[in-house]
């Protein structure tokens, strides 16, 4: 078995253990609109920090980033929750992509499939472009994580363009949830 199948498999076990535990603990469960609001009233002032680490373990469960972007803005209102659910989101795509990229490496690298090669070498050439506009219609979506953790991209131009481009679709679905709550 060749290191990149090897690292591929640890980090197909690490996630399907990932996915067992929050089912065992039933994380899954309270990951609800009610269920993350509940969570964090229950921390108080340490509310914020309960919601970045859920969305965090969320992520690792291959929960879409939206369910915690509308409990922002649900939580929170349209301002607050819109600056939450960025600097939240940010936070976990980072982790994602530090676990990811640790334990899978780069094996996207590898690929000589033309097709898919010529995407890869765009994202490689145009990491910003290529990844923010990723970001403006895919979000903070776990594949999309994954896929771009095990690709050529920098750690640093990946967070760039996260924060780039998540923000303008997070400001508008925080707002939205927001207002109505703020309308009820």
């Amino acid at each position: 078995m060749n290191r990149t199948l090897a690292r591929l498999t640890l980090l197909a076990l690490f996630l399907g253990s990932v996915y067992a535990i929050g089912l065992a603990t039933g994380f899954n469960e309270e990951v609800t609109v009610e269920g993350i609001r509940a969570s964090m009233r229950a921390a108080g002032i340490g509310g914020f920090f309960v919601f970045a680490g859920m969305f965090a373990v969320g992520q690792l469960l291959y929960i879409p980033g939206f369910v915690f972007v509308a409990v922002a803005g649900l939580a929170y209102g349209p301002l607050w929750g819109a600056v939450a659910s960025v600097i939240a989101a940010t936070i976990s795509v980072g982790i994602s992509f530090i676990i990811v990229r640790t334990i899978g490496g780069q094996p996207l690298k590898e690929i000589k499939t033309p097709f898919f090669k010529k995407w890869l070498d765009r994202l490689e050439e145009q990491p910003l472009r290529s990844m923010i506009v990723i970001r403006l219609f895919l979000w903070a979506i776990p594949p999309v994580n994954y896929t771009l953790a095990m690709s050529g991209v920098t750690f640093r131009d990946y967070m760039i363009a996260a924060m780039i481009g998540m923000t303008p679709p997070f400001i508008v679905i925080s707002v939205l949830f927001g207002l109505g709550v703020d309308l009820l």
